[in-house]
């Protein structure tokens, strides 16, 4: 009889459907959100595809649409997660906030 890991995390499929349901009870399922974070801005959505967050250049004069890149991803099949690595704090592609912390804020803005 094989041992349970009570510590295991849950499957990226189960993540998704975890915030694709709590998306729905703050209202904001399928929008698109704009939030700042240390004078960053990001988008934010959730929808049947993925959770996304999206970092958005701020003085790019590159045309069409809006440049920059995803920090944050969760889909069924996987969930990335571009905080910065402990020994390179000043990573300006990375967030500073882990997928964790990227709810709480939602939560706190849309809860």
């Amino acid at each position: 009889m094989a041992a349970t890991d009570s510590t295991a995390q849950p499957s990226p499929a189960e993540m998704f459907a975890r915030i694709q349901e709590h998306f729905r009870e703050l209202g904001i399922f399928g929008q698109t959100l704009t939030l700042t974070y240390q004078e960053e801005k990001y988008l934010v959505s959730c929808d049947a595809e993925a959770f996304a967050v999206y970092r958005l250049v701020s003085h790019c004069h590159v045309p069409p649409g809006q440049p920059g890149w995803p920090v944050c991803l969760v889909t069924e099949e996987v969930v990335v997660d571009e905080t910065s690595a402990p020994h390179v704090p000043e990573d300006e592609f990375a967030s500073g906030l882990s997928l964790e912390e990227w709810l709480k804020l939602i939560d706190s803005l849309y809860g």
